[in-house]
């Protein structure tokens, strides 16, 4: 049922979102969530949980169910036509220490069905299409949309807005990714931080057993990565040189099957076989099916302001980085975990609003850092050259953050 006036408005119903809206639901806050698109993700970039997601999700009581379904990566190797250093994540404290794959619509469905428990609904076709703050308050004004058929000789359907109405809010959060509509009714700029890096994404089946590591190749002009997944399937992401202009911006769609009508030139299955020849020559698992693949262009992006007074940012809404260690979103976990219990204790004492405000000024400083604006990797006297030479591409292929990074990095000599 439609609530006009709840405690928490979460705007996306991405996996960040709906993780923010079922931390607020179990600490006992009335939260309401609404989502543009139609229906739920049938396809994404993001396949890994990090540890300190899967100790987050246990606490909330998924985590066993997801390990279940999914594909544990025990280590971290780096390549360079071979093997050159390796890093074992069973060095990480906590229950979970290893990266699970899995399909982010696995996630999202494990997350909606606690919701449901919850008594958690998400209003899906809805979009946020204003804000305004009024003291301890926000209001926002919502549009439903809905089809309509259009043209004559050749029919075809389009969205329009068939209801608008207001939703009382004491916070809202924006959690609706890179392209986010909170960020921009909130004038927050979204920041380049370096050129953009376009990879070639294969999803594919071989009749090969699972791996349970993640391989890194660091090669002097591109960054590429083997995610093992389960069923005999695996991702491969290669960095390419050249393309940059014949690929299209960064788009995400909750119905993608391909990323366009035709396949650009470096996804074929044949390109595939190159790069891997290429590349990673010690894979030898012949491709018997390439399921999806697409040119994809990401860039790294950190807004200037992660909220102001009563609307906060959390996840692809406030970042963006690199796809290699599946970043952006396992940081937005922890992002919504930390804003939450801030949000609940406003809730309780809206005395306590700097609380938000130092929420912001954490995350941001925690980015600078993670896409090297901030301090350095330092290599040891006795750190092999090859690992020192490649220090600084070294953290955004890691599939951890915080505290984790440290006890990673030291196995490295860094």
């Amino acid at each position: 049922m439609l609530k006009r006036k709840t405690d928490v408005l979460v705007v996306g119903g991405g996996p960040v979102g709906l993780f923010t809206a079922l931390q607020l639901a179990e600490k006992g806050v009335e939260v309401q969530v609404l989502e543009e698109q139609w229906r739920a993700a049938s396809r994404s970039y993001a396949l890994a949980l990090h540890p300190a997601s899967l100790s987050l999700l246990g606490e909330l009581g998924i985590a066993e169910a997801l390990v279940d379904r999914g594909n544990r990566v025990e280590s971290v190797g780096f390549y360079e036509h071979e093997k050159r250093a390796e890093v074992k994540l069973d060095a990480l404290s906590g229950d979970y220490p290893f990266v699970l794959v899995l399909p982010q619509q696995a996630l999202e469905e494990a997350l909606r069905e606690r919701l449901e428990e919850r008594g958690v609904k998400i209003l899906w076709n809805h979009r946020i299409a204003g804000l305004e703050q009024q003291g301890d308050s926000v209001s926002a004004h919502i549009e439903r949309l809905s089809k309509e058929s259009t043209g004559y000789s050749v029919a075809r359907t389009e969205w329009v807005v068939d209801k608008s109405f207001e939703i009382q809010a004491s916070i809202v959060v924006g959690a609706d990714g890179h392209r986010s509509s909170v960020r921009r009714l909130l004038e927050i700029d979204y920041e380049d931080q370096g050129d953009p890096h376009v990879f070639a994404v294969f999803e594919f089946v071989t009749g090969a057993e699972a791996l349970h590591e993640l391989q890194v190749v660091l090669l002097d002009d591109s960054t590429s990565v083997l995610w093992p997944m389960n069923d005999g399937r695996f991702r491969w992401s290669f960095e390419l040189e050249e393309g940059l202009e014949k690929t299209d911006p960064r788009v995400k769609s909750r119905l993608l099957v391909q990323l366009r009508d035709e396949p650009f030139p470096h996804v074929t299955q044949e390109k595939l076989e190159e790069l891997i020849a290429e590349r990673a020559p010690w894979f030898s698992a012949p491709v018997e099916e390439v399921l999806w693949s697409a040119a994809i262009r990401f860039e790294r992006r950190l807004a200037s302001s992660f909220g102001v007074g009563h609307v906060w940012l959390v996840g692809d809404s406030a970042h963006l980085a690199l796809p290699m260690g599946i970043q952006s979103m396992n940081i937005g976990f922890r992002e919504a975990a930390d804003l939450t219990w801030r949000i609940a204790s406003v809730l309780v004492n809206p005395g306590s609003a700097a609380l938000l405000e130092g929420y912001g000024d954490h995350w941001r400083s925690e980015w600078q850092n993670l896409l090297g604006l901030g301090a350095k990797l330092r290599p040891r006297e006795d750190t092999d050259p090859w690992v020192a030479g490649r220090a600084p591409r070294i953290p955004p292929c890691v599939p951890v953050s915080g505290e984790d990074m440290g006890v990673l990095f030291r196995q490295l000599g860094l």
